[in-house]
């Protein structure tokens, strides 16, 4: 094997699908509008955008997608 060879392959186990990215930028985008949305109904009375209202639920399940986002949009990947 030559050592372009090698860096074919070691470049490979390193990239995402397609699929996988598309959901995670997806995932991501969701995140931070959650997490935006859920900071203005902390401060205005009016905005009853999510059901239920303000809760620091939608602040942490908005923090765990855009983990799962970066994962799936290939952040933690080595380069």
């Amino acid at each position: 094997m030559t050592k372009e060879a090698q860096k074919i392959k070691v470049g490979r186990l390193h990239t995402r699908s397609r699929t996988s990215r598309i959901v995670g930028w997806s995932l991501l985008g969701l995140s931070l509008i959650t997490f935006v949305v859920n900071w203005i109904e902390e401060f205005t009375d009016a905005v009853t955008i999510l059901p239920g209202g303000h809760s620091p639920f939608y602040l942490a399940g908005s923090i765990l997608v855009f983990v799962v986002g970066a994962w799936r949009a290939g952040f933690f990947d080595a380069k």
